[in-house]
């Protein structure tokens, strides 16, 4: 089985590439026997792209819901796996070792470089595609939700400009069918 090594370079998003931050579950638990697994988004320009393909991975994507014209494309690496299991290696922009504790979590919008190692399987239309390292070259540090707004201009909305629009329940409605259903006489029903 041949394996070939591509680097792309791209935008990071949602990277979930530590020991600590990894998908533990994954879709609908599918992952949870292997350990869960590493995964980061990368919108790949087109010329990027064009490399991921000439490798023959099978890694299509997505329009980027964030950058126009690129594609966005999520590379994953298995937690226990026979072949590369475990975090993928993660450096700094000057080759040092990523760490975790001291250098944060990468943020949503990060340049990276990413080193995927596509290889061959034993069944000939399967080809696989692993996230094997990841450089930051630009970090864009994350900030979660529960920080706060970054701007401060949330004192600026007054309670009166604030509409709040409640829908009606369901059951209601539903009840609202069934009582005009019920108003029919039982001399009219046709059988």
């Amino acid at each position: 089985m041949a394996t070939r090594k591509i680097k792309l370079s791209g935008i990071g998003y949602w990277a979930k590439v530590f020991e600590s931050n990894r998908d533990l579950t994954g879709f609908e638990d599918a992952l949870k026997d292997v350990g869960g697994q590493c995964t980061i988004d990368v919108d790949l320009d087109a010329e990027n792209m064009a490399k991921l393909k000439a490798s023959k991975s099978m890694k299509k994507g997505n329009p980027s819901p964030d950058n126009p014209g690129m594609t966005r494309v999520k590379f994953t690496r298995k937690w226990e796996e026979q072949y590369g299991g475990g975090a993928p290696t993660v450096v700094k922009d000057d080759s040092t070792i990523w760490d975790y504790d001291e250098d944060g979590t990468i943020g949503n919008g990060s340049s990276v470089d990413v080193l995927l190692a596509v290889y061959d399987t034993s069944r000939k239309s399967i080809v696989g595609t692993r996230l094997d390292k990841i450089k930051v070259t630009k970090h864009i540090p994350y900030v979660s939700d529960d920080d706060g707004p970054v701007d401060d201009d949330s004192d600026d909305v007054e309670d009166e400009d604030i509409e709040v629009v409640v829908a009606a329940p369901k059951a209601k409605k539903v009840a609202a069918k069934a009582s005009t259903t019920m108003d029919i006489e039982d001399d009219n029903i046709p059988f």
